[in-house]
């Protein structure tokens, strides 16, 4: 039994992540469908938004430190499987930020480690009052090979990502509405609806009559600048989609270009 569910209504979808416990931890098996899952929603051409969310209790509390599958056996001195683990997870926030739809993290509860990545990969947070955020990487000794850096700086800038990584800092809601990191903040158990709201209202959006915008969406696929790049995320790149679907998906970055190019038309 899977440990993903989707559920489409019209242009919108809601997956929901439960693999059960306190902690909803993310294992290779988990990994690998949410992964999966994502792939599946970017071939889906009647999917305009995507809310992806936890339990009730919990968004996503990291990796699973116990699943052998993803540190290897015990008795192992020098296990591939970290590094495997590393791609793992790497492609995981890769596949959710590559969707053309809009993507809205709804979060109850902890996201932690990478919940909390996985969540920053996405275009907008919904954050519980309760809710809160943590990135205890640096403090544990593991890389940020899951793309944490990038997209951290590109949400909150250089000061904030190195207090909240090098303090394994407990970012609460009101904490990451204020810094960016949060696009908006809800009662205990309103996240989903408020997501769905938002999903909801921004599918709704139609593409505009004329055709000015479009040569834009082309200028700005053409100049994305490389992930490899430093200072620059996944967030800062032009999305492949025309119109006010492209300008609800454009970063500060993308948002510049996108200006630019109208006053150049």
């Amino acid at each position: 039994m899977g440990v993903v569910s989707v559920e489409r209504d019209g242009a919108v979808a809601v997956v929901r992540y439960d693999r059960g416990g306190a902690a909803n931890a993310l294992s290779a098996a988990a990994m690998a469908e949410l992964t999966a899952v994502a792939h599946e929603i970017r071939t889906d051409r009647d999917l305009a938004a995507v809310v992806l969310t936890g339990t009730a209790r919990v968004f996503c509390a990291g990796i699973d430190l116990s699943d052998p599958a993803l540190w290897g056996a015990p008795d192992e001195v020098l296990s591939p499987a970290p590094l495997a683990a590393a791609e793992q997870g790497k492609a995981l926030c890769e596949a959710w930020a590559a969707l053309p739809q809009l993507t809205i993290a709804a979060i109850e509860g902890a996201a932690i480690g990478g919940g909390a990545v996985l969540a920053q990969a996405l275009d907008w947070r919904v954050m519980a009052r309760s809710a809160r955020m943590r990135l205890p990487e640096a403090r544990l000794g593991f890389n940020l090979a899951w793309g944490t850096l990038p997209r951290l700086v590109a949400l909150v800038g250089p000061a904030r990502a190195k207090r909240a990584l090098f303090t394994d800092m407990q970012i609460d809601a009101s904490t990451a509405e204020a810094w960016g990191l949060a696009d908006a903040v809800v009662e205990d158990g309103a996240s989903v609806a408020e997501a769905l709201r938002l999903a909801t209202e921004a599918a709704a959006v139609p593409a505009p009559s004329s055709s000015r915008l479009l040569p834009c969406g082309s200028y700005l696929r053409s100049r994305r600048p490389s992930t490899k790049e430093p200072g620059h995320s996944f967030a800062h790149r032009g999305r492949s989609l025309s119109g006010s679907w492209m300008a609800l998906r454009c970063s500060s970055l993308s948002r510049w270009a996108l200006m630019f190019c109208m006053e150049s038309t």
